[in-house]
């Protein structure tokens, strides 16, 4: 029997394109809130440009227009189905949602999107999502895409641990630093927490099952880029919390 655990599913690559020329890769998932549903990753994918500078990511300065979105086909797991979904209106302006209060700030956005009839979503918050406890230290998992899809057409689970005290997020800094090595098409990747038999929970009780635990930690945006060749290694998380505060927001970009 093939089990294939469903936060594998969760996970799904993104093609960035300006019209039909391809720029670059990346790493997406669904969330749902009141029956509608919408596509989660990078501000710094779908604009084409740095977060902290503005500056586009590309030599060409190109910007993509649209996605091409590789979902998970109904009925046929591991076969993915593209779909391509515009982020620009008309008049070249953006679809997409960012935060309400700290727009850019947070590299994160939500793009509405419609059900379509023969794509499975698996929108990343209906599955299950324990109240583990997230200290420093840990070990998490980045779910993404770095060679774009790979055999059976699931993610590469990328273990990180936890660099900074995630309590300080985000009274004193909007994100999580992870310790981990990561390639661009990591970016709008789902962060887990995964337990095995023993849980330890947030309210400070041990939890003895299910046997399996998961909680859903947020969204990685890559590396702090460095020209040092010895540099720490260090990527940068949101927390899980703002992906509802974007979606709740409907607050479109400019």
């Amino acid at each position: 029997m093939v089990t294939i655990d469903q936060y594998s599913v969760a996970a799904i690559p993104i093609e960035m394109l300006f019209n039909e020329t391809f720029l670059s890769i990346g790493t997406a998932f669904v969330w749902v809130q009141d029956g509608k549903f919408f596509l989660i990753t990078n501000w710094h994918n779908v604009s084409g440009k740095d977060p902290n500078t503005g500056m586009h990511l590309s030599r060409t300065a190109a910007e993509p227009n649209r996605l091409k979105v590789w979902f998970n086909q109904k009925g046929q797991l591991g076969n993915k189905i593209a779909k391509l979904i515009s982020i620009l209106n008309r008049d070249g302006k953006p679809l997409w949602f960012v935060h309400p209060l700290h727009r850019n700030k947070i590299d994160v956005v939500a793009i509405p999107i419609k059900n379509f009839s023969d794509v499975e979503m698996y929108p990343i918050n209906t599955l299950q999502n324990e109240n583990l406890i997230v200290q420093v230290g840990m070990d998490v998992f980045v779910l993404g895409y770095p060679f774009g899809i790979g055999a059976g057409g699931f993610p590469i689970w990328k273990r990180g641990s936890i660099a900074s005290e995630p309590e300080i997020t985000p009274v004193a800094q909007l994100h999580i630093f992870m310790d981990t090595a990561s390639r661009p098409g990591m970016s709008g990747s789902p962060v887990i927490r995964r337990s095995w038999g023993t849980h330890a929970m947030a309210d400070g009780n041990i939890s003895m099952g299910p046997s399996i635990a998961t909680k859903f930690i947020g969204v990685y945006s890559g590396r702090i880029v460095s020209q040092d060749p010895l540099d720490a290694q260090l990527g940068l998380t949101w927390p899980a919390s703002f992906v509802s505060e974007i979606v709740s927001g409907s607050k479109i970009d400019v």
